[in-house]
């Protein structure tokens, strides 16, 4: 499908934020991705990225890949967190994630760093809750649609009619 929106003020994803990621989240066969080199800047040892900000991604793509699959604005309640091999930095990874299921009000996700050779580095499953009390058109109207294509920004949009 392609590149999905990107929220206009994310640390991990805002194309705006000199200070951020800027990562690029694409949608295919029922999947979220992202390729990513993550500098020194994010380390937490000498030239390993920090955990929290592996965790970051991946709670990232969860979300999109919730979105993408329920249409559903959700919220991180719970997750398990592995981390497998250090992930070093200035070093391309790809971050996946995976719509597991929805239980009731639950809903369940998972992810994982891999690298070129799809080795395994880190992996998360996760438990999320649909957002309530917000505003969902001021959600929306937050997401910067000009790298998507109009397929998914007509899906994006839909959780407005």
């Amino acid at each position: 499908m392609g590149i999905l929106p990107v929220y206009k003020d994310s640390f991990f994803c805002g194309i705006d934020r000199p200070d951020g990621l800027q990562l690029v989240m694409q949608y295919e066969d029922g999947t979220v991705y992202t390729d990513m080199v993550v500098d020194n800047r994010f380390e937490g040892y000498e030239d390993v990225v920090h955990g929290g900000m592996i965790f970051g991604v991946l709670d990232v793509v969860m979300w999109y890949i919730i979105f993408m699959e329920t249409k559903k604005i959700s919220m991180t309640r719970k997750t398990e967190m592995e981390f497998l091999k250090p992930v070093m930095c200035n070093t391309p990874y790809r971050a996946k994630g995976k719509f597991d299921r929805v239980e009731e009000r639950d809903i369940y996700a998972s992810a994982w760093v891999e690298d070129q050779n799809g080795e395994c580095y880190a992996r998360v499953t996760a438990l999320f809750r649909e957002g309530k009390g917000m505003s969902v058109p001021a959600f929306i109207d937050r997401f910067d649609f000009s790298r998507s294509s109009p397929e998914i920004k007509a899906h994006f949009l839909s959780i407005l009619e």
